[in-house]
């Protein structure tokens, strides 16, 4: 067995160690507890403001929150679907799990795993990272909003995983109750699971064929697949997380050797157009770690101090 595997494993075991808790850790001073109509609990950072329409005010279904610059991020919860990296099927460029991992030796990993442990869940970016200021990659900012033809925006693509990171974690660095995080393997995993377990997708229009809901060249809802966009397609659309299939491929922290992964798909491979039956939200990409690829892009995750 491999030491990425080993250390995969070992960081599904942190992750997971408290996920039967049944009853949820009183939040930090700043963290606001909602509870949905359906008696589940998340957790609000401060300045933070909850979507104000009924079908984004459900954790099952998507509980849509508001940062203070206007992002939109949306609540992963982990009580049923706990954090952890997954194998889904053989949809694998090298056609194995093996060899892929987390880095959990990392300060930052071992953070948001134990603020998973405390509050159940995380939130990840409702849209693919879009610019949200910074003249240089040591302060860019990056925002989660939609980018479409109406809402004029310019999506983070061309920008390596090492300067994702440092962006992420500027997101919100004076709010002393959230953290900004460039997502993990275990969180693009955790997510899709929950979107399985959630009856919002099946494992097959998950890990098989995405095309119904992805934006690829040949989904059967747009014109052409749009990856100059993030949230102009309802279609692709699940739990009110918008283009986690298709549209642009995404970079996580996720490694396999010197290369970092990219999951998703995108609309564009090699030149041509993409298919969401040979590139589904599941697969796992590796690509060079220093690349600064034009259709590659990545989330914004965010976890509670």
């Amino acid at each position: 067995m491999s030491f990425c595997l080993l250390l995969s494993l070992f960081g599904f075991m942190v992750a997971c160690s408290n996920e039967g808790d049944t009853e949820p850790l009183p939040p930090t001073e700043g963290i606001q507890q909602y509870i949905d109509p359906h008696g589940d609990t998340a957790y609000i950072p401060a300045g933070f403001t909850i979507s104000e329409k009924p079908d984004e005010r459900t954790i099952n279904t998507g509980l849509v929150i508001f940062g203070p610059d206007g992002s939109e991020f949306v609540w992963i919860p982990t009580r049923n679907t706990p954090l952890q990296v997954r194998d889904f099927a053989s949809y694998f460029i090298s056609r194995s799990l093996d060899g892929y991992c987390d880095d959990v030796s990392l300060p930052a990993y071992q953070a948001m795993v134990a603020s998973v442990q405390r509050y159940g869940g995380f939130y990840m970016g409702r849209y693919e990272a879009s610019y949200g200021g910074g003249s240089s990659p040591k302060d860019y900012v990056p925002a989660s909003k939609p980018v479409t033809a109406s809402q004029p925006g310019r999506i983070w693509v061309q920008f390596s995983p090492q300067d994702a990171t440092v962006a992420c974690e500027n997101l919100y660095r004076d709010n002393t109750t959230v953290q900004g995080f460039f997502p993990w393997g275990a969180n693009w995993d955790t997510m899709l699971q929950w979107l399985i377990n959630s009856g919002c997708k099946t494992f097959e229009e998950v890990a098989v064929n995405s095309s119904s809901w992805g934006n690829y060249a040949d989904d059967p809802f747009s014109p052409n697949a749009g990856s100059n966009y993030t949230g102009a397609y309802e279609q692709a659309k699940a739990n009110n997380l918008y283009d986690i299939a298709g549209n642009n491929w995404e970079w996580t922290q996720e490694r396999n050797g010197t290369s970092y992964v990219m999951r998703g798909g995108g609309s564009t491979i090699m030149g041509g157009g993409a298919s969401g039956s040979a590139y589904p939200a599941a697969i796992r990409n590796p690509l060079p770690g220093n690349s600064h690829h034009p259709n590659v892009c990545f989330r914004v995750g965010l976890f509670l101090k």
